[in-house]
């Protein structure tokens, strides 16, 4: 189950969102939400879900200030931002700090629900392939290991410390 966030400042849009969809059966369960951009920031750096559903503007810190900043912070989670607005500039600048999607208020409920699947097989790829990088570093970890053991390796190219040896 993948962990979401959303903040936005007017209760009625996060209550919606929550009512919008069996979040379950979509793959995800929702974390925590926030009313205004430092909570925002505060609840992605310390639950680092999976995905954010962010309004652009809210009190405190916009959704754009929040997403630089966590971004600084080393966030790499998913992010859509919510907006009531389709300016260009916001969109361009978002893109920057990678987001994901930009979408528009009122919400397509449709489009957002294509969305979360599309991120959820995404992140189901992205969980595969470090689950099988993972793999393949630990087998190489034991081979190296083995060959240190049976003394047939040249140790000029090894760096224990890498292994944690």
């Amino acid at each position: 189950m993948y962990r979401a966030l959303i903040a936005d400042d007017e209760s009625i849009i996060r209550e919606g969102i929550k009512c919008l969809f069996d979040w379950e059966s979509l793959g995800y369960t929702i974390a925590g939400e926030a009313a205004n951009g430092e909570t925002a920031y505060q609840q992605i750096l310390a639950l680092q879900s999976d995905i954010v559903l962010l309004d652009i503007r809210m009190p405190g810190m916009s959704g754009l200030d929040v997403i630089r900043e966590a971004r600084a912070q080393g966030f790499t989670g998913k992010v859509i931002i919510l907006s009531g607005y389709s300016d260009f500039k916001y969109a361009q600048e978002a893109i920057r700090y990678g987001v994901q999607y930009y979408l528009t208020k009122p919400i397509d409920e449709d489009e957002l629900e294509e969305i979360l699947r599309s991120i959820k097989e995404n992140l189901d790829k992205d969980a595969a392939t470090a689950n099988t990088r993972e793999h393949y570093r630990e087998k190489a970890r034991e081979t190296i290991i083995r060959d240190l053991l049976t003394n047939d390796i040249d140790l000029s190219h090894i760096n224990t410390t890498d292994l944690h040896l």
